[in-house]
């Protein structure tokens, strides 16, 4: 299942640390605060300020509804940043948060969300949603377009970001530290892991790190194409989900910070190539499977299920 954008756009900013997010929506879109507390266990509730407009407001100026929310949201958690929107139902009296948000002056910048909830899903506002605070907090920092990127100074490790991790996101918390204890095995630094864990501060920074490793294409795929293009920092192609793919990763990864594989490459820790070997998998041999799950882990898994 997935849900309206918003709540891709939730996801991100939950993921994150000082970010808040405004959402202009009638009472009743706040059901999506459930999510994270019910299905992720979250033990606070998600940095997301709703102006819960109500059947009678709707004959009243909605504009200033949102506005009130906004400064007050503002003042009370003091935010590095900001995002706003309309939710699905909101988008319908056009009340324009971006422009709204903008012309309120305030202290921290504010990064407007157009999510076209009536065409798009969850994974779409996700990724739209991390894309326009890279290029909104990561932009300003970007160097001119014909500028060569710096060589490494003598002596330092490469360091990459990590992309693509979110809140409510299937096993993404265990992801990051199996993929940075991998890249530590390959004298890589994690530079920023982002959305999950990173600040708007961190995001400014992204532009300082050697490439990017992409977890997950369907978020992270837009954001690393225009760090590519503004700050010539190359990505990661393979998704290490199953032996086969982490081993090309592995090399893919090796080849892009410049370091020797091999060491990474005989690790034999996986379990998965006895298990394949077991009498447990080979009763499935030649059976027919559905697979269910998001993009990522759907085609990692038909590859596993396939090879």
């Amino acid at each position: 299942y997935e849900g309206p954008p918003h709540v891709g756009a939730m996801r991100v900013a939950t993921g994150m640390e000082g970010l808040h997010y405004v959402i202009h929506a009638p009472q009743g879109d706040t059901y999506a605060d459930l999510l994270f507390t019910m299905i992720e266990r979250r033990n606070k509730r998600p940095p997301v300020t709703y102006t819960t407009f109500k059947g009678r407001d709707l004959g009243q100026d909605t504009a200033e509804l949102f506005m009130e929310a906004a400064r007050e949201a503002c003042e009370r958690f003091k935010p590095q940043a900001m995002l706003v929107s309309s939710s699905c139902t909101a988008e319908l009296i056009q009340d324009d948060p971006g422009g709204l948000a903008k012309g309120l002056g305030l202290p921290v910048p504010a990064i407007p969300l157009e999510l076209s909830s009536y065409q798009r899903k969850e994974n779409w506002g996700a990724s739209e949603t991390f894309y326009q605070v890279v290029r909104g907090l990561a932009g300003p920092h970007a160097p001119a377009p014909d500028t060569e990127r710096p060589s490494r100074p003598e002596g330092q490790r490469p360091r990459c970001n990590i992309l693509g991790p979110t809140a409510l996101g299937f096993r993404h918390r265990d992801d990051i530290q199996e993929i940075t204890r991998l890249l530590n095995s390959l004298g890589i630094d994690v530079h920023v892991t982002a959305p999950m864990g990173a600040t708007p501060m961190d995001i400014a920074r992204l532009g300082e790190a050697d490439f990017n490793v992409v977890l997950y294409p369907e978020i992270a795929a837009t954001a690393a194409k225009w760090l590519e293009r503004m700050f010539k920092q190359p990505f990661t192609k393979v998704v290490p989900i199953g032996v086969g793919a982490t081993r090309e990763f592995i090399a893919e990864v090796a080849a892009l910070a410049g370091v020797d594989p091999a060491p990474a490459l005989g690790d034999g820790d996986s379990r998965l190539p006895w298990y394949s070997r077991s009498v447990d998998s080979n009763y499935l041999t030649g059976k027919r499977v559905f697979i269910f799950g998001d993009a990522t882990h759907a085609i990692a898994a038909a590859r596993v299920a396939t090879e």
